[in-house]
């Protein structure tokens, strides 16, 4: 994997990544994130349009980087990720945690939510 950090302007950063994203490189990953993540940004862009591989260990580091961008108020930003990734987010769940729109054709792994106390939903 390799990754490019490139500031896009004074208050936001873009991460374009490439190669694999997996157990070995998610470390990697996290200290990109972590590093970016000084008090100095609004937006965290993190461009996946050169990831050819995504991994378990890979998404749930992208999850993790949602919360701690959303912990201290700083929007992150997924782009571009190619249909089988993006495709891959939807199947584990993830798609609405990561702001990626579910391709179409593809069945959501997400849970459905809870009902609503008093409301009946027919049978």
């Amino acid at each position: 994997m390799s990754i490019e950090n490139r500031p896009s302007d004074q208050r936001e950063a873009l991460l374009s990544l490439s190669g694999e994203i997996d157990y070995e490189t998610a470390q990697e990953l996290r200290t990109a994130v972590s590093s970016v993540l000084d008090g100095n940004i609004d937006t965290l862009v993190i461009d996946l349009a050169g990831v050819t591989f995504l991994d378990s260990t890979g998404i749930g580091t992208l999850v993790v980087a949602k919360r701690i961008c959303h912990s201290m108020g700083v929007k992150l930003h997924i782009r571009r990720p190619n249909p089988f990734i993006a495709r891959l987010f939807a199947v584990v769940g993830v798609s609405d945690i990561l702001g990626v729109p579910i391709p179409p054709g593809t069945v959501s792994g997400r849970l459905p939510q809870p009902r609503e106390r008093g409301v009946t939903q027919p049978a």
